[in-house]
Formats: C-alpha cells, sequence, structure tokens
C-alpha cells in the first residue's frame, strides 16, 4: 500500500484537546482517533467494548483499557528509541488479528508460501498498461460518450447476509450515494470540491483523507481522464491478488498523494486501489476491489465492488444501470437533503 501525503492544518486539535480522559495519545491529531481505534481492533481482532465500558468511550474500569495504555506506551517508545520515531512497530507486529500475542513458534508445518509471480523479462510502461484497461472497458470513444450513470445495488455486510438497499448517481467531477437502513438513509458525497456525509438530513464535511476517496469515487466515473487523475504514474512489478497476476502501479494524484493501482495481466482490467493515511501507530489503509465486469450501453463496469479499512468492511452489488440520465448538479451538494 502506498502512503498518501497529509499536510495537517496550521493549528491541529490535538486528541487531549477535543476528548475527555485521553492519557496516552494527547498530541496526537484528534481526527486520527477513530481511524488508530479501528487499527487497535483489527490488530487484536476485537470489537471496542474489549477495552471500552458499553458506548461510554470515556469511562474507565476495565482492565483491558489500563492495559492498552500500558501498550500504547511501550510502543511509542520503541518507535521513538529504535526507529526515530517512525512508526514501524504497530499493535500488529505482534498481536496480528489475535487478542494474545503469540511469544512462542507455531509447532504446527508450515504451509509453503505462494510462489511469487514470475516478473517480466521486459517490463511495461505505465502507458502500455493504461491503454491496455481503456480498451478492455470499451475503448476511449465509448467511454467518453457517458457522461453519466445511476445505479441500484445492494450494501451487502461482512456477515454475508445482511444487506440495505443502495442508490448512486455519477456525473464527471460528482458523485452520491444514498444507503437506506431501516427508516435512516445515510448519504455521502462529492460535490466537486468537497466530501460530505449525512444520516437523514444532518450532514458534515467530511476528514481530508476521507474526502479523497469520495473524490476518487468520482473521478473514476471517467476512467478515459485517468492521466490527468494520476499524472505520475509508474509500473512497479507484477504481483497476485486471488491467483491471478496484476500489474502494479504506483500513481501519483495532482495534489501528490499516492497510491497503488492493480491491473489484471490478462484482462488489462482495474482489480483494486488502495492507499493509507499515516496514523501515530501506523498507516490506516483504505482499499476498494473490482469484481465481475460487466457491459453497459457499451462499456465495462464492475458490478461487485469491495471496500475495507480496518475493522469494517463491505460489498457494493450492482443490479442495474442507467446511463446518460439527466442529473442536475444540485443532487451532488450537502444542502440538496
Amino acid at each position: 500500500v502506498v502512503t498518501t501525503a497529509q499536510t495537517q492544518p496550521a493549528q491541529t486539535v490535538t486528541a487531549g484537546q477535543q476528548f475527555k480522559n485521553i492519557k496516552v495519545l494527547n498530541d496526537m491529531p484528534a481526527e486520527q482517533l477513530g481511524k488508530v481505534m479501528n487499527i487497535f481492533s483489527a490488530s487484536l481482532g476485537v470489537h471496542c467494548d474489549f477495552c471500552h465500558v458499553g458506548e461510554d468511550f470515556e469511562k474507565d474500569g476495565k482492565k483491558e483499557k489500563e492495559t492498552a495504555r500500558e501498550m500504547i506506551r511501550m510502543t511509542l517508545g520503541i518507535n521513538k528509541d529504535h526507529f526515530r520515531g517512525r512508526p514501524e512497530v504497530s499493535c500488529n507486529t505482534c498481536h496480528n488479528g489475535h487478542e494474545q500475542p503469540r511469544g512462542v513458534p507455531s509447532l504446527a508445518p508450515v504451509a509453503a508460501a505462494e510462489e511469487r509471480p514470475k516478473q517480466p523479462n521486459t517490463k511495461p510502461t505505465a502507458d502500455q498498461i493504461v491503454a491496455k484497461y481503456l480498451e478492455a472497458l470499451g475503448g476511449t470513444v465509448k467511454l467518453e460518450k457517458v457522461t453519466s450513470r445511476v445505479i441500484q445495488a445492494e450494501r451487502l455486510e461482512p456477515d454475508g447476509k445482511t444487506s440495505e438497499p443502495e442508490s448512486a448517481w455519477f456525473k464527471t467531477g460528482k458523485y452520491i450515494a444514498k444507503t437506506t437502513y431501516g427508516n435512516t438513509i445515510v448519504s455521502e458525497g462529492f460535490d466537486g470540491i468537497k466530501g460530505w456525509k449525512a444520516g437523514n438530513k444532518q450532514a458534515i464535511w467530511m476528514k481530508p483523507d476521507e474526502a479523497e476517496q469520495l473524490k476518487r469515487e468520482a473521478e473514476l466515473f471517467s476512467p478515459a481522464n485517468i492521466k490527468t487523475i494520476y499524472p505520475k504514474m509508474d509500473f512497479r512489478f507484477v504481483d497476485r491478488i486471488d491467483g491471478r497476476d496484476v500489474n502494479v502501479i504506483f500513481a501519483t494524484t495532482a495534489a501528490g498523494l499516492r497510491e497503488r493501482l492493480s491491473f489484471d495481466v490478462e484482462t488489462g482490467l482495474l482489480v483494486r486501489r488502495s492507499a493509507a493515511t499515516p496514523t501515530i501507530l501506523g498507516n490506516f489503509v483504505y482499499q476498494v476491489d473490482y469484481v465481475d465486469y460487466k457491459v453497459f450501453g457499451g462499456v465495462k463496469i464492475p458490478t461487485t465492488i469491495r471496500y475495507a479499512v480496518p475493522n469494517i468492511s463491505w460489498t457494493r452489488k450492482i443490479s442495474s444501470v442507467k446511463i446518460n440520465v439527466p442529473i442536475e448538479d444540485a443532487q451532488f451538494n450537502s444542502n440538496a437533503l
């Protein structure tokens, strides 16, 4: 995963200033707290109530919370003393998804490591990979004829059973999705400048890194512009995802943010996009997998899209697509709710 370069505002609000009963992460930017908590949960394979008393996150009373504070001090100390403050060691270094770190090696037979894909004698260029991608989608001429898209889908939760109806609207540079949870509609959108999210009619602006991911949803609606989205793209190596070889490109946006794009070697299609936001205790990774491409309006789009961040994942299963539907720009604004 490639780490995105995040620029902190001139006056950063710290966790100690914004939240109560912060004892070891006081100087961390407040906007990192939720991400760091998710990293903790994913690293130990536990939920919030492992350390917290119900939903009263400020309250003490569980020994696991005190233990967590000790472990955070230890981890920060190791990184300070041995890695010049860089977050090289994290909770996941020792826990690796388990509540208790494993201090002794397993006596079970070690599974054979997956063979590394053979690297090409002549490396493909990023331009060649992108050209194959656009051709696989249907070609630049057909792609440029698609000016809008409305989709109906189901949001599938990690248990594979629970789902919610979802609708999404795309127009060049703009995006909005609405998911219905009972009587509540949760919306998230990018209006061409800012990213926002809302529950029913109460909208808030997103944090910069979150808005950046919604911006990419909007931008990649027009894949013919991929070289404008990512002015700098470099082929790095051949990797393997779900048993298939992929060409990995490190791509940099016009704003200097870096992402990793993986294209299926055989089909040329984009199968994964990933980025990461730095935190005081390691990278908060954002990953999108694109599967089951089908043709709509002469061009291919993925009909199964898997989203994942630490401790949270969901899947969008697309059931219908309408193209070139008239969509007013105002629909993408938060004040249109």
